[in-house]
Order: C-alpha cells, then sequence, then structure tokens
C-alpha cells in the first residue's frame, strides 16, 4: 500500500513538471494585431469630418520567426451613421481610401482599395472598407505601421459600427493564414454638432481682401475643425458639443489671435470679436527688428504678402507703420 502511495505522488510530481514545458510547446511565438486607432483629426459630428488610421503588428518572441507578406482587411461599418471620404476623388473607381507605407514600407501592392455597401465577400455586413495588401519586400517579422487612414464624414447620430469582420486574415510568405491575436477599435459615435461662431479683423484693413483661417483644437493640441472667414470677416467652425477648444486666427504678416477655452455646452456658442495686429513678416510670433528689415528691404516694390501687409499692392509706409507701432509685440494675442 505504502509502495502504491508514493508511487502515486512520484507520478504526479513527473506531470506537474512536465505542465509548464507543454504549455510553453503550445504558446505562440508570436502575436498579431488589427488596430483602428481613435480620432486622429476632425471631430465625429454630424455633419463634420474625421479620420481613423488603420494599423497592423507583428511581434516575434522566439525564433524562427514569423513573417507578414500581406493582409486583406475587412472593416465593417454602420453606412447610415457615417460615409467614407473619397481619397482620390475619381468616382470611376469607387470610393477609396488612403493607402499608407508604414507597415509594408515603400513597395505595397494594392489588389483590392474600395469602399463596398453591402460588403460583398463579409457575411451580413452592411458596409466595409475592403484592402487587400500586399508588398515585393521581405516578410515583416517585428513591425507596427499603418496600412490606411480612413476620412469619414457624419451622417446621423448614433454608433459608427466600425470593427473587424472576422473575415480579415493574414498571409505569410507561403500562402498560409497568419493567426490574428487580437483586433483594437475604439467606440466612435457621431454626436450633434456645435457651432463656435466669431469674426476676425486684420489692423490695416477696411476690407476683406483675402479670407483668414480659422482653426480649432482640442485640449491635446489636435486639430479638431478648420475653416476660413467670409468677406465680411465672420466665421462658422463645425465642433462637437460638449468639447473644450482653442480657437486660433491666422493671416500671413500678423500675429495669430487665440481664444481658450471655448466650451461648446450648446447648438452654438459666440466668441465675439478679434483684431490681427500686423508686422509679423516671417511668422515667428514675434514683430521685432528681422520684420521690419525685411519690410525695407522690399520697400517701394510691388507688394506680395508678408511683406505687403495691407495688401494694397506695394511696400509702402504703411506696411512699415504698422509693424513700426507694433514692435516687440509677441503672439498670440488674447482674443
Amino acid at each position: 500500500m505504502q509502495r502504491k502511495y508514493w508511487s502515486l505522488i512520484l507520478a504526479m510530481v513527473m506531470l506537474l513538471s512536465l505542465l509548464p514545458q507543454a504549455v510553453l510547446a503550445q504558446a505562440p511565438n508570436y502575436y498579431t494585431s488589427v488596430i483602428v486607432s481613435d480620432v486622429t483629426s476632425g471631430a465625429p459630428v454630424v455633419g463634420g469630418t474625421f479620420t481613423t488610421d488603420v494599423s497592423l503588428s507583428i511581434v516575434n518572441n522566439a525564433t524562427p520567426m514569423l513573417g507578414v507578406m500581406g493582409a486583406d482587411v475587412y472593416l465593417g461599418f454602420d453606412p447610415t451613421i457615417v460615409n467614407v471620404d473619397d481619397a482620390d476623388d475619381n468616382p470611376a473607381n469607387g470610393v477609396q481610401v488612403n493607402v499608407s507605407t508604414g507597415f509594408f514600407g515603400g513597395a505595397v501592392v494594392v489588389a483590392k482599395n474600395k469602399v463596398e455597401v453591402p460588403c460583398t465577400n463579409a457575411g451580413a455586413a452592411a458596409a466595409c472598407v475592403h484592402l487587400a495588401l500586399s508588398h515585393t519586400g521581405a516578410p515583416i517579422t517585428n513591425r507596427t505601421g499603418k496600412i490606411a487612414t480612413i476620412a469619414w464624414g457624419g451622417l446621423a447620430v448614433g454608433a459608427t459600427g466600425i470593427t473587424v469582420l472576422p473575415e480579415t486574415v493574414l498571409a505569410d510568405v507561403d500562402g498560409n493564414t497568419v493567426p490574428i491575436n487580437s483586433t483594437s477599435v475604439p467606440a466612435i459615435a457621431i454626436v450633434g454638432a456645435g457651432t463656435i461662431l466669431g469674426r476676425v479683423e486684420r489692423q490695416g484693413m477696411t476690407t476683406f481682401v483675402s479670407p483668414i483661417s480659422i482653426t480649432a483644437l482640442n485640449i491635446g493640441g489636435g486639430v479638431i475643425a478648420t475653416t476660413v472667414t467670409d468677406a465680411l470677416g465672420d466665421f462658422a467652425l463645425s465642433v462637437q458639443q460638449g468639447g473644450i477648444y482653442l480657437v486660433q486666427a491666422f493671416y500671413h504678416g500678423y500675429l495669430k489671435a487665440q481664444k481658450s477655452s471655448v466650451y461648446v455646452v450648446g447648438a452654438s456658442v459666440n466668441i465675439g470679436t478679434t483684431r490681427l495686429l500686423g508686422g509679423d513678416v516671417n511668422a515667428d510670433n514675434h514683430i521685432n527688428i528681422l520684420d521690419i528689415v525685411s519690410i525695407i528691404g522690399f520697400f517701394g516694390t510691388p507688394g506680395t504678402i508678408p511683406t505687403d501687409i495691407n495688401d494694397d499692392g506695394t511696400v509702402n509706409i504703411f506696411d512699415l507703420t504698422i509693424a513700426a507701432g507694433n514692435f516687440g509685440d509677441i503672439g498670440p494675442t488674447t482674443w
């Protein structure tokens, strides 16, 4: 009886000692991912546009290393909530996205780049972005990089439904399937648009010859929306409601102006009027001797911006006095 007992104990010890090795032997020596980024620019609002990146990743943990040679990617989405902006604006070849070389490198071979509604080879998906890419270089063994940037347009309030569909596959150099270990997609929803209203005037100008650039940035400094002023200097920026933004105005030859902590809590918010100060010829946001010297150097010649600050066609005393009057000022000025 005692001998039988010790034999059982010995057998259990041997089994436990082999178990980690068995688990290790079954564990993959690589890890692959298909990743859709969060919003990289713009705002997911009705009537607005925003972009996301699509990336692939492979990390080898041991040898022999596995290499990725191609990818057939299906990204589903809800076509009643968002659409895709055509990257090449050519309706003859369908709606396409902007292919990137970050993962495969410069020798990318594009077999398919098309938005399909409905998605023809991906089950019952209502719509999808279909990308089939390979390359003519060596297999990719350890790299994370973009394969595409997608520009989306908000059509209605709701969940975008962006997903990596199960039909997505990776392939190795022998034409075999490379299993995908994980997919990552943010939860992006389209919300109602808010509007930032305002007016920008330029020192030395009584009429608006050229539009002034307006930009809204989020707290992290990302560009959310851009527009230009109209003939009266007014503008309207569409942004996501509930956000806090930094609004900047810019025109060549002038210091930037900005309004911080613009909280769009309702349908619209008016941030009022700002006046741009002229004389920043070299666009370093500081009116100093370098700007004065530049204006003097072109004095009396037919003017082009930024030395012809007031856009009257000649670099003259009016441009010089505008810059001299603001000498030492630093931007951005407060809205």
